[in-house]
């Protein structure tokens, strides 16, 4: 007989599909990520995500290869996240998803003088759950 999964076993199923990362693990990378946080927080946040990364034996790889940015792509796409395009730089007139993912963090933690709506863009689509 199949065990009965709860709600908070499915969610974390879900997000693990949708994304590599489970729940916790996307609460510690947005926290890591958090310009309002304190530096000791944020500091902490991505030592408890990697420890998290490397119990589950997650390589680096895993988190950027090409077939996870499809699969996480393909998933997007339907709803609309990431479908906005860049306004500058090296990835001008191409849609957030297609971006790779660490120039989007870098854009986020660098570019000061960034439109408002692609900023809110870009943090969605990077922190979408």
């Amino acid at each position: 007989m199949a065990k009965k999964r709860t709600k908070k076993e499915k969610s974390v199923s879900v997000s693990t599909k949708l994304n590599g990362l489970n729940e916790i693990e996307m609460k510690l990378l947005r926290l890591a990520l958090d310009k309002g946080a304190y530096e000791g927080e944020a500091d902490n946040a991505a030592i408890m995500l990697i420890r998290k990364l490397r119990q589950r034996d997650v390589k680096a790889e895993q988190l950027f290869s090409q077939s996870f940015s499809q699969s996480s792509q393909s998933s997007q796409s339907s709803c609309g996240i990431g479908n906005e395009k860049m306004t500058f730089g090296k990835y001008k007139n191409v849609m957030i998803r297609n971006v790779p993912m660490n120039y989007l963090v870098w854009v986020l933690n660098n570019c000061t003088n960034i439109d408002a709506n692609l900023k809110r863009a870009i943090h969605k689509f990077l922190t979408r759950t």
